[in-house]
């Protein structure tokens, strides 16, 4: 019988109500899975055998490995704390062929010296085609790899860019190809299914505040064209897409019909100062969702805590 971890951890107080959400509705969803949630209380009960970084990223690998190969997992997956899980992983739970399985990044273009993220055209079912963009999100990942793992914290190093480990897993897949990296939501316009920050609907961050989309017009999608942005009711001052999602057979779905695994807030959190940071979750908890949304998280996420309140 495989044996699967999965970590979540975090090092700074204020991140604990989203990271026990994050913690909560992983375990719900997926009870067979040995799961850690490591924190400022309890992180000395784990004996690491690394050298703590500067880079959060880098240190969020290593404990990954550490936990990976002290408990001789066959798999482990890796959450960030704001991160909401919706369904059983399926597309890593049962995938035990790749080395590496990721997620999708935000509809964006992205690039170092050392890689560049792919951009693709896909045909759709009835002929049309889109231009998708192969942007892998560190956020929410998996590895059946000890050894790619390794190979993935070493990238990380040698090539240390503002990206971390997500430059990492996108040097890996896009330029070193020494392990198989598959993303598992892509390509996202023919995927049935969500895993990261697709869902929201956005091309970025920045763009929802109580609900509705903000800085959307004109300047600062200017590399994007107007027609894609008002196909998806990218308007300023409309609810954003997150507000028509939907619940069937116990099930959540998207705005477009692909049923939601992992939800990944993707705010830049880390960054914020502390009125700002808890501004946003505020926010993310009370306004971003329509109530049949927040009721599936309350119900069948174990997250009734969370969307009741949090506290500074």
């Amino acid at each position: 019988m495989k044996k699967i971890g999965c970590v979540l951890s975090y090092d700074v107080e204020k991140y604990k109500d989203i990271a026990q959400a994050a913690y909560n509705s992983f375990v719900k969803w997926n009870p067979e899975v040995e799961t850690h949630l490591i924190t400022p209380n309890n992180i000395t009960d784990y004996e690491f055998q690394y050298e703590k970084t500067h880079v959060h990223g880098i240190n969020k690998f290593m404990m990954l490995r550490e936990i990976m190969f002290q408990n001789d997992y066959d798999k482990i997956i890796s959450l960030d704390t704001d991160t909401l899980t919706a369904a059983r992983l399926d597309e890593f739970l049962d995938n035990d062929t790749d080395d590496i399985l990721t997620t999708l990044n935000y509809w964006i273009h992205e690039e170092t010296e050392y890689w560049s993220t792919p951009i693709i055209e896909v045909e759709l079912p009835e002929g049309d085609k889109v231009i998708e963009h192969l942007n892998i999100n560190a956020g929410i990942c998996c590895f059946n790899s000890l050894e790619a793992l390794e190979s993935v914290i070493q990238l990380t190093i040698e090539h240390l860019t503002h990206f971390a480990e997500q430059g990492g897993l996108n040097e890996m897949a896009w330029v070193n190809k020494q392990y198989n990296v598959n993303i598992v939501d892509s390509p996202y316009p023919l995927s049935k299914v969500s895993y990261n920050t697709r869902s929201k609907g956005v091309p970025r961050c920045e763009m929802i505040e109580k609900g509705k989309i903000k800085n959307c017009w004109p300047q600062n999608l200017h590399a994007l064209p107007q027609e894609w942005l008002m196909s998806r009711n990218l308007i300023d001052g409309h609810p954003s897409p997150i507000h028509s999602w939907y619940v069937r057979d116990k099930k959540l779905y998207t705005h477009d019909h692909k049923q939601i695994k992992c939800f990944h807030y993707v705010e830049g959190l880390g960054c914020q100062s502390l009125d700002k940071f808890y501004e946003l979750i505020n926010d993310f908890r009370t306004n971003w969702f329509n109530e049949d949304t927040k009721s599936f998280f309350r119900k069948e996420c174990n997250c009734k805590e969370f969307f009741k309140h949090i506290n500074k």
